[in-house]
């Protein structure tokens, strides 16, 4: 599992606000750093990484909610989760298969009912991984096209543009 990039610079005694863009920033480009490899169905350590990535960048957005009213964020933090969960589906088959493989492989000597029903099943998990692999790309294209990274940037940008209401202390003491 791909380590999480380091935080540094963050500043315990500022606002919420403050430290918002330089963490949202370095999850962003935690996701975007297995982005080359999702091109190729057989990378599927680099394809778990990503999704791994894309958990702590909504674990991250959940954080800085209150820090984002607002439909862009709401759109962003959305996006975020449904490239986390179709990742998660694709992983789940990437599992299962060879757990299944490896139970036939143990245990179906002589039991051509058991081995008939499970290779169906691990052609039915071969099949249904790819299907959702092919929606991912898709979706993450999709994704690309619309300027998820550029939108969630200029988010970022947006929210360090902004006066902050209340200061580093009161902010640290309402979190």
């Amino acid at each position: 599992m791909a380590k999480a990039l380091p935080l540094y610079a963050v500043n315990p005694q500022a606002s919420l606000l403050s430290n918002a863009p330089l963490m949202l920033h370095t999850r962003l480009e935690e996701l975007y750093q297995f982005s080359p490899y999702i091109s190729d169905p057989a990378r599927v350590e680099e394809l778990h990484n990503m999704r791994i990535a894309a958990k702590r960048l909504r674990y991250t957005l959940e954080i800085f909610a209150p820090c984002f009213p607002g439909k862009e964020f709401t759109k962003l933090y959305d996006q975020v989760k449904s490239v986390q969960e179709q990742i998660g589906e694709i992983h789940d088959r990437d599992v299962r298969g060879p757990l299944l493989q490896e139970f036939v492989d143990d245990h179906a000597h002589g039991r051509p009912e058991i081995r008939v029903g499970l290779e169906r099943l691990i052609q039915a998990q071969h099949s249904e991984r790819a299907k959702l692999y092919r929606l991912f790309i898709a979706y993450w294209n999709k994704l690309q096209r619309q300027g998820f990274k550029r939108n969630f940037l200029q988010m970022l940008v947006q929210s360090e543009a902004e006066p902050t209401e209340t200061s580093p202390e009161e902010s640290v003491t309402q979190s």
